[in-house]
């Protein structure tokens, strides 16, 4: 995955990079680091196999999350 394709899916499930970051683990001094985020999106820092693995998750359950609120409407 590159960084791109990592901005285009934030944008189009309206995530912020903070909600990415707390999801993944990326913290300084206690709240998520969004500069990281945006290191992987600008190509500044590599998305490594174990990091994919882990926003395709995070993207998932945001997917189910919408299909199951739109199945109760």
């Amino acid at each position: 995955m590159k960084g791109e394709e990592l901005r285009a899916l934030r944008t189009k499930h309206n995530v912020t990079q903070e909600e990415l970051a707390d999801f993944l683990g990326y913290t300084s001094k206690g709240k998520p680091n969004r500069s990281q985020i945006c290191r992987l999106e600008n190509g500044h820092a590599t998305i490594n196999s174990r990091v994919k693995m882990l926003i395709e998750v995070f993207f998932n359950e945001r997917s189910n999350e919408v299909s199951a609120s739109q199945a109760a409407v």
